[in-house]
């Protein structure tokens, strides 16, 4: 048996990225018997919140906080509602997160702008060095590694996942630079569209994200599986 680890990252790229001081990328590491029952749950948890008939639905978590897309004209109650218990799921299922934070502005200060343009790369260096090292009570087990589409990142992403297989060399010295004991193959891009575990990566990252903004009028309240946050 063997764990799939799905990568969804916050504040790398796209609208707004300025003005996200940090880069989070978050992990949720999936035992292969549980795959195919996470992807019923999240098509269940959303016919539960939304109703049928959603065409090609997809869980992202800046629409559901902010009740935007299939989620507009929702409560805050109700997105609160729906958002606690997809997290649930972590519990649930016994999915262990992981998760990195790059400090954007820090990491311009101590070298330059092209270090930051690294930053998903130090990051993605830094949270595969983690569960690389993460042991389940079952022992060590095989781990393939699953993210979302990031066309800037793919290429030097996949060729750095290699170096670190065969001599522990990320993009920088790692804490633990030994090459990699339980990643088999290569880091898979996937559209986030056709893989459950990586909207749960992306509900993840972004909670993770609003914890560490001020709480601008809103209450911030974490499920109770928030304890699997590690």
């Amino acid at each position: 048996m063997a764990d799939l680890v799905y990568f969804d990252e916050t504040g790398s790229a796209g609208k707004g990225a300025r003005r996200q001081p940090n880069l989070i990328l978050a992990a949720v590491v999936v035992d292969e018997a549980a795959v195919r029952g996470l992807g019923d749950r999240m098509r269940e948890i959303a016919v539960a919140h939304l109703g049928g008939g959603q065409t090609g639905f997809e869980w992202h978590g800046v629409e559901v906080w902010n009740g935007r897309g299939p989620w507009e004209g929702k409560t805050p109650a109700q997105l609160l509602a729906a958002y606690e218990e997809l997290l649930g799921l972590l519990a649930e299922l016994r999915i262990w997160v992981g998760h990195s934070t790059i400090q954007k502005e820090a990491l311009r200060r101590k070298y330059d702008d092209s270090m930051v343009q690294d930053a998903y790369l130090l990051a993605l260096q830094f949270l595969v060095e983690k569960v690389d090292a993460y042991q389940t009570a079952g022992g060590v087990k095989r781990r393939i590694l699953i993210a979302d589409e990031a066309k800037q990142h793919q290429v030097n992403a996949t060729r750095m996942v290699t170096r670190m297989q065969e001599f522990g060399a990320g993009r920088v010295l790692g804490r633990w630079p030994s090459p990699l004991a339980t990643v088999i193959d290569s880091i898979h891009f996937v559209d986030s569209a056709r893989s459950a575990g990586v909207q749960l990566a992306d509900m993840v990252a972004f909670i993770l994200h609003r914890r560490e903004l001020a709480s601008q009028g809103h209450r911030t309240r974490m499920h109770p599986s928030g304890a699997w946050l590690r």
